[in-house]
């Protein structure tokens, strides 16, 4: 019982930061780790500024939270039956953590700014250390001595949204699908516009054409008449 898996990631692009993860143990695999970092990341690249800023979404037998603060995403996976209130404690002391270690890395400069223009994937990988130090000590949070204490923590904790992987993943293919759909209609309705369009000229065409026909045999009569 405890984190299994820690992704930092920047709000605004989704790249990660930080990825720190223990491995599963028992008859569980690597393979099935490597579902639930896919998992994750499909997570992170569907955040937006207006996503809720907390948030638990349940897969099978474990969870993933996250916080968003500062255009930065703190995402953790556990299993289901782990505390609430730990995790997104755990998460709020791992993302100030983060920016003091970012702040101490750019000299004292604004961290946030250097989240935000750094370049690279993984640029603040050295920070695993500060992770694994922190799943050891929340790995088990009945024997942290700060039951009290977790009480008192985050009082709206059961405002926090709770969501289903299927139904977030779903909700993604959903909005690809109806971009692709709207894109679609635009061409289409752009299509049908031209057709229209020319279709109205053919009719112009047919219903003016005998008077320009007419105009014309006459101009060119009154110019026999007039040269001859």
């Amino acid at each position: 019982m405890g984190v299994n898996l820690c992704f930092i990631a920047r709000v605004a692009d989704g790249m990660l930061l930080v990825a720190s993860t223990d491995p599963m143990r028992s008859s569980d695999s690597q393979e099935t780790m490597d579902v639930y970092k896919s998992q994750a990341r499909q997570i992170l690249a569907g955040l937006t500024e207006r996503s809720p800023s907390k948030c638990s979404i349940d897969s099978g037998p474990f969870s993933f939270h996250y916080v968003m603060a500062d255009d930065v995403v703190y995402l953790a996976m556990t299993p289901k039956s782990y505390p609430k209130r730990a995790i997104f404690r755990y998460l709020g002391e791992v993302a100030q953590e983060f920016a003091a270690e970012v702040t101490q890395e750019c000299g004292g400069g604004d961290w946030r700014q250097a989240v935000a223009t750094v370049g690279r994937p993984y640029a603040y990988i050295k920070f695993d250390r500060e992770l694994q130090a922190k799943r050891r000590q929340y790995a088990d949070p009945r024997r942290m001595g700060q039951a009290s204490q977790l009480d008192t923590d985050l009082a709206d904790i059961h405002n926090i949204m709770r969501r289903n992987i299927d139904e977030v993943l779903n909700r993604g293919e959903r909005l690809d699908a109806l971009v692709e759909t709207s894109q679609s209609l635009r061409s289409e309705a752009g299509k049908y516009k031209w057709g229209a369009k020319k279709f109205s000229l053919m009719v112009a065409w047919q219903q003016h054409a005998p008077l320009i026909a007419l105009g014309f045999i006459v101009a060119f009569v009154v110019y026999l008449k007039v040269r001859f």
